[in-house]
C-alpha cells in the first residue's frame, strides 16, 4: 500500500515537473491555434511517427498541412517543434538573430562541421573570414573554368550513348552533370584539376549523394546520430556510411595536404601566388588559398581546413547540379514554346556558344532569367531548412512567443508552389510570371490578373538561396554555373520528355529528390540533327 502511495507521488511529481517544463510550449500552441492546437496534438504525433522517413515525410506534409491551421505548433517532448509555410513567417525567422543557429537535427549530417553548421558567434566569425573567397571579382574570374568545363561537359553528351538519343535515363545525365559541377568546384574552390568530367572510377560523386541520402535518414531519425545505436538498429547503413565517408575525408584530404604543402613551399620561396598584387598590397585568393592564410595567421586549425574544405565542395557541387537537373527537367516536360525562347534569345547574344559565354552576356538574357527562376521556384532545390531557437523571440505578426529551443520548420518548397502567393496556375511551370512586373515580351502591358498577382507577391515567398541573416555564401557562384551550363546545353541540344510533372513523388534527401526517378525517360537530340529531320 506505501508502495503504490508513493509511486502515485512520485509519478505527481514528475507530471508536475514535466508540465512546467512544457508550459511555454503549451502558450505557443494555444496563442497559433487556440483549443484545435490542443486537440490535435495527438493526431500530429501519430502522423510523425507512421511518416518518419525522408521517402516520404515531404509528400505527406504537402499532403496534410492543408487540413490544418499554420504556422501550427506540435509539442515534442520538452521543444515544440512550429511550422511555417508563409512569406511573412519565413521573414520574421530568416531575419531573427534568435533563430541564426541550425538545429541538433542536422548534427545527423554527415558534414556537420565548418560553415555549414557553424552555429552563434562562432558562424559570424568564421562568414567574415570566407567572404572575400565568394566576392564578386573572385566569381567572375571563374568563368573560364565555367565554360571550360561546360564545353567537355557537352562533347560527353554528344559522344557518349546513353547521354543522346530518344530514351536517356534522368539518372544517367543527372550522374554526367554531377560530375561536371564537382570537377568545377574542385577546380574553383580547391583549384585543383580532377577530370571528373570525363571519368569517376573512384565514385566520388556518387558517395556524395549517397552520403546525403544517408545524411536525411539520421536528421528525421536523430536517435541514429548514436554510433553505438546507428550500428546496432541500422548495420548495413552504418557500414555504407562509414566506408563512404572514409572515401571522402581521403579525397578532400589528399588535395588538401598537397595544395598546403605547395602553398608553404611557395611561401617559404617568396613567390607571389596567383591572384597577388603586391604592388597594391591587395591580394585575391580563392577559397583554399583563403583558409590557408587564416591558418598562418593562427586563425584556423589543419583540422578546420579539412571541415571547411569537405562542407565547401559539397555544398558547391551537389545543390548546383541538382538545379540544372531539375531545370532541364522543367524544359523537358514543357510543352509551349519554352525552349525556342530561350534557343532564340542565346543565339541572338551567344552566337558561339561553344567559345566564352561571359558575365556582360549572361546579363542580357532575359527570359533565361525567367527560366531559371521558375524552375527553382517550381522545384525547390532544398526543400526545408530548419532552424533552432536560441532564446524566447516574438513570431511577427501574432501575438505568439516561441519559446528557447523550439525547433522551427521552414517549407521553402510548398510556400513556392502555394496559390496564395502565386496564383491558380502555382503548380505550373511558367517562367512568364518572372518577367518585368510592368511589361510582357515586345513591351506590351502585363495581364491585369498576372499583374496583380505579382503585385501583392511578398518579397520571400521566393527563397532558392534562402535569405536573411544566414543567406547563401555561394549564390552568385552557383547561379553563374548553372546559367553558363544551361546555355550551352539548350543551344546544343533539344530536350523533351513525355513524363508529366504533377506525376513526380518527392523525397527530401537534404536537397530534391524523386522516389519515381526510374520512370523518367529524356529525349536528347543535337539541336541541328532535330533541325534537319524536321
Amino acid at each position: 500500500m506505501h508502495l503504490c502511495v508513493a509511486l502515485w507521488v512520485c509519478g505527481a511529481i514528475l507530471a508536475v515537473l514535466l508540465g512546467w517544463q512544457q508550459r511555454k510550449c503549451w502558450r505557443l500552441i494555444w496563442q497559433l491555434n487556440g483549443w484545435r492546437g490542443v486537440v490535435q496534438q495527438p493526431l500530429l504525433w501519430f502522423l510523425l511517427c507512421i511518416n518518419l522517413h525522408p521517402n516520404s515525410i515531404l509528400e505527406k506534409v504537402t499532403y496534410f498541412r492543408v487540413f490544418f491551421q499554420r504556422p501550427m505548433a506540435v509539442l515534442l517532448g520538452t521543444r515544440v517543434l512550429v511550422y511555417i509555410d508563409d512569406p511573412a513567417g519565413m521573414e520574421c525567422v530568416l531575419n531573427a538573430p534568435e533563430c541564426l543557429d541550425k538545429t541538433f537535427l542536422q548534427d545527423g549530417f554527415f558534414v556537420n562541421r565548418g560553415l555549414l553548421h557553424a552555429r552563434g558567434q562562432q558562424w559570424k566569425l568564421r562568414r567574415k573570414q570566407l567572404n572575400p573567397a565568394f566576392s564578386h571579382n573572385i566569381v567572375t574570374s571563374f568563368f573560364d573554368v565555367f565554360n571550360s568545363v561546360g564545353n567537355q561537359m557537352i562533347e560527353q553528351f554528344a559522344t557518349l550513348p546513353q547521354l543522346h538519343g530518344k530514351s536517356v535515363s534522368f539518372t544517367d545525365a543527372e550522374d554526367m552533370l554531377s560530375r561536371a559541377v564537382l570537377e568545377v568546384s574542385c577546380l574553383t574552390i580547391m583549384g585543383t584539376p580532377t577530370n571528373f568530367t570525363q571519368i569517376d572510377d573512384d565514385h566520388i560523386a556518387h558517395s556524395y549523394k549517397r552520403l546525403l541520402e544517408i545524411s536525411a535518414v539520421r536528421v528525421v531519425k536523430p536517435w541514429l546520430q548514436s554510433d553505438l545505436l546507428h550500428r546496432l538498429l541500422e548495420p548495413e547503413l552504418y557500414a555504407e556510411s562509414k566506408k563512404n565517408c572514409q572515401l571522402l575525408e581521403d579525397f578532400v584530404g589528399g588535395i588538401v595536404k598537397t595544395k598546403h604543402r605547395n602553398w608553404r613551399l611557395r611561401d617559404a620561396v617568396g613567390a607571389d601566388g596567383p591572384g597577388e598584387d603586391t604592388a597594391s598590397g591587395w591580394q585575391r585568393r580563392i577559397f583554399i588559398e583563403q583558409i590557408f592564410q587564416l591558418a598562418a595567421n593562427g586563425e584556423m586549425t589543419l583540422e578546420e581546413i579539412m571541415h571547411e574544405a569537405q562542407s565547401m565542395v559539397l555544398v558547391s557541387f551537389e545543390t548546383v547540379s541538382n538545379s540544372i537537373m531539375l531545370a532541364l527537367l522543367c524544359l523537358a516536360t514543357h510543352k509551349g514554346d519554352c525552349q525556342e525562347r530561350l534557343r532564340a534569345e542565346i543565339a541572338a547574344v551567344v552566337p558561339d556558344t561553344g567559345g566564352h559565354v561571359g558575365l556582360e552576356q549572361l546579363q542580357q538574357l532575359r527570359y533565361l532569367d525567367a527560366f531559371v527562376s521558375e524552375s527553382l521556384r517550381l522545384l525547390a532545390t532544398v526543400p526545408m531548412n530548419l532552424r533552432h531557437v536560441s532564446r524566447d523571440f516574438r513570431l511577427a505578426g501574432r501575438d505568439a512567443i516561441v519559446p528557447q529551443n523550439s525547433i522551427v520548420v521552414l517549407d521553402t518548397f510548398n510556400m513556392q508552389r502555394d496559390e496564395r502567393w502565386w496564383g491558380a496556375n502555382a503548380k505550373q511551370f511558367d517562367p512568364q510570371r518572372f518577367l518585368d512586373q510592368d511589361q510582357e515580351p515586345g513591351g506590351t502591358p502585363a495581364p491585369g490578373e498576372a499583374r496583380k498577382q505579382r503585385d501583392r507577391r511578398h518579397s520571400y515567398s521566393f527563397l532558392p538561396f534562402s535569405n536573411g541573416l544566414r543567406s547563401c555564401i555561394g549564390r552568385r557562384y552557383g547561379l553563374f554555373i548553372m546559367k553558363v551550363f544551361l546555355v550551352k546545353l539548350i543551344a546544343n541540344f533539344d530536350f523533351q520528355s513525355d513524363f508529366q510533372l504533377d506525376k513526380l513523388q518527392f523525397v527530401e534527401n537534404i536537397s530534391l529528390k524523386f522516389k519515381n526517378v526510374d520512370d523518367i525517360r529524356l529525349a536528347i537530340q543535337p539541336h541541328l540533327v532535330a533541325q534537319g529531320s524536321a
